[in-house]
Parts: C-alpha cells; sequence; structure tokens
C-alpha cells in the first residue's frame, strides 16, 4: 500500500514523501479515510494493510470518542460495521426505494449544494445505471452552459439513498441507507439513519472523520492555494495567511483529541469585489492554485505577491483601484448589453 494514493492533495503527498515523513497507523488510517477519489473497497484493503504492517497503539480518550486499548481491534470492527451497511443498502426489501442526488458547485455560487433529488426506482442498479446517465449529460463541458448563459457548474459528488418508504422519525424524515458513489460508479463511503440497527457499532467511524492529525504542508504564507478537488465554498483561489501548526500550543496537545475543525487554515479570498479573511477546515486537502486568477479575483494574485515582500502596499492600493475601475466598466458594460438584449425581446414581442 502507498499512502500517498490516498492523499487528496498531491502537493501534500509529494512533500511528504520528499521528507520522508513517517505515518503511524492512526494518521494513515485518518488520511485513508479522508480520500475522495479511492473506493470504499480500496480503503478496506489499505485498513487490513495497515492492520497487518503498523505497529498497534491505543487510543486516548478524545472529543468524539472513547478510550481504544487497540487501536487495530478498532479498525477492524470497523471494516465489518461498514460492510453491513453496504449489504443492508445493496439487499431489496420490501417498502424501500431508491434515490440519487448529486452534489454540486455553480461558478456564480461557489457553496456546495445538493440539486434536487432524481427519480424513484425499486433498486440501486437501477438508481446507480439512471444517476451516471444523468451526470454523464448534465455535467458534461458541452452539456453544461445553456443558451441563456447559466452558469457552469461543477459535479463534487452523487449519493444513493435506500428510503424506508414505511418508517419515519419523530421529526417526520424517513428512515434510509445511503453511499456517496463516483462518476465511475465506484462505492466510495457509506451511512445510515440513526434507526438503522447494525452489528458491531462503534465510534470508530465517526473519530477517523474528526480527529486531529498533524500532517507536515509545503505552503508557506502568501502563497495561492485552492482545496483539492474543487472542494472549497468560498471560492476556487485563496491566499494563504497561516495554519493550526503556526499557533503557539504545540501539536502534541492536540492529537487524536481535537477535532478536524481544528486543523485549519486561515486564508483570504474574493467575493463580488471584496476580499474576506476566514477560516478553512482539513489544512492537507490544500494545494498550489496553478491557475492564473481571472477578473475580480486577481487582486488575490497581488496581495500573494505583498505578503511575500514582492509588492510594496503602495503599488497594491494602485492595483487594487485599477481592478474597482475595471469592475464599475464591466458592470456599466453589462448593463448596456442586458439594457440591448431587453430592447431585441420588446421588439419580438411587438413584431408577434
Amino acid at each position: 500500500m502507498n499512502i500517498y494514493d490516498f492523499f487528496n492533495s498531491p502537493d501534500v503527498a509529494a512533500h511528504c514523501q520528499s521528507i520522508n515523513h513517517k505515518f503511524n497507523a492512526v494518521e494513515a488510517a485518518v488520511m485513508v479515510s479522508q480520500s475522495r477519489h479511492q473506493s470504499l473497497a480500496e480503503k478496506h484493503a489499505a485498513y487490513k494493510t495497515i492492520i497487518a504492517e503498523y505497529p498497534d497503539m491505543e487510543l486516548p480518550k478524545g472529543n468524539n470518542h472513547g478510550y481504544h486499548a487497540s487501536f487495530h481491534k478498532a479498525l477492524g470492527d470497523l471494516i465489518i460495521y461498514e460492510e453491513c451497511i453496504l449489504e443492508k443498502f445493496r439487499i431489496v426489501e420490501p417498502n424501500t426505494v431508491y434515490q440519487a442526488a448529486f452534489k454540486e458547485k455553480c461558478d456564480a455560487n461557489p457553496k456546495e449544494e445538493y440539486s434536487p433529488a432524481r427519480g424513484i426506482y425499486p433498486s440501486y442498479e437501477k438508481a446507480l445505471a439512471d444517476a451516471l446517465e444523468y451526470a454523464k449529460e448534465q455535467y458534461s463541458p458541452e452539456n453544461n452552459q445553456d443558451e441563456y448563459g447559466i452558469p457552469p457548474r461543477t459535479l463534487l459528488g452523487i449519493s444513493i439513498r435506500k428510503i424506508y418508504t414505511d418508517r419515519i422519525d419523530k421529526w417526520g424524515n424517513n428512515v434510509y441507507v445511503e453511499v456517496d458513489i463516483s462518476e465511475n460508479g465506484d462505492i466510495l463511503s457509506v451511512g445510515h439513519h440513526s434507526e438503522i440497527n447494525l452489528p458491531q457499532k462503534n465510534d470508530i467511524d465517526a473519530w477517523l472523520l474528526s480527529i486531529y492529525i498533524d500532517v507536515p504542508i509545503p505552503f508557506k504564507r502568501g502563497n495561492l492555494v485552492e482545496m483539492s478537488g474543487g472542494g472549497g465554498w468560498m471560492g476556487d483561489v485563496y491566499v494563504l495567511l497561516g495554519t493550526c501548526r503556526d499557533y503557539a500550543e504545540p501539536n502534541i496537545k492536540k492529537l487524536y483529541r481535537y477535532d478536524r475543525d481544528d486543523m485549519t487554515a486561515t486564508i483570504y479570498y474574493e467575493n463580488e469585489g471584496s476580499v474576506f479573511s476566514e477560516v478553512t477546515h482539513f489544512y492537507p486537502d490544500l494545494c498550489y492554485c496553478r491557475r492564473e486568477p481571472k477578473g475580480e479575483t486577481r487582486i488575490l494574485k497581488y496581495i500573494s505577491l505583498h505578503l511575500k515582500g514582492e509588492l510594496g502596499l503602495c503599488e497594491l492600493l494602485e492595483v487594487q483601484k485599477f481592478l474597482m475601475l475595471d469592475r464599475q466598466m464591466q458592470k456599466c458594460k453589462d448593463h448596456h448589453q442586458l439594457k440591448w438584449q431587453l430592447d431585441q425581446i420588446s421588439d419580438d414581442l411587438l413584431k408577434s
């Protein structure tokens, strides 16, 4: 098993490999669990390799998990647990249907969101076939922008849910079992409603997705970065200010006890001509942004140069002034273009 195959960021993987960083069993399992491109079967194979080849260790009690004397045993239980969920998902049962939803990000609104669920099917195979066909039709480059200029959408994931139509929880929602799949149809992860009873339940599944670990990164203050796989919700390009690894508190105090939400990076991002600072989670998913910023995000390039000492403050302010004027000119251009289109529509209506 090559642990770096499971990293979402090729830049972080290359850096850790170049410095010969060693991951223990816990850290390796967390990085495997976070992978967005490896299938569940590949993750389970990697977990089995970790159990066989990495030294066992205990887990101290943390915010989201209890004490485990043997991490190997907990990881083995997780494999059994997720295989039980998968079996439950695939079995056709009375009073159940399957439905797909698509997680997407629109260029006009970088926030991730699910599109409305599509179709009702009697089996997983039929729901999967339709979901893959629909994704190919709707998110392919040639079909991703219509004649009205609706901005392109990026497909981030597909979810298929098995719904129990005769089982409702106290909030009025249907009980379910679900899987996330890739565009190739591979199952990436599994999940279920809290009222689904399964054997071998422990807290290790939630723990792997929330634990704090320390991962070396190559990025420096002022670098232009993005979230690997287009997973960012605050835009596509960021200027890095720092990460939790820069904090005064020693990382050793956080290991295995803090949350994934504490694995933060502080960034600048642009939105409608303004620049904001924000915190993004799980910094190991960052990668270098190798694309030239366009439009209003161009300001981030110059902020990056300023933070790296390559552009003075006065020069940065001059650039900002120019970009603001350019934004105003573009608005005027768009206004005249819209007015022309409305005039054309009015003429067409009068002629009809």
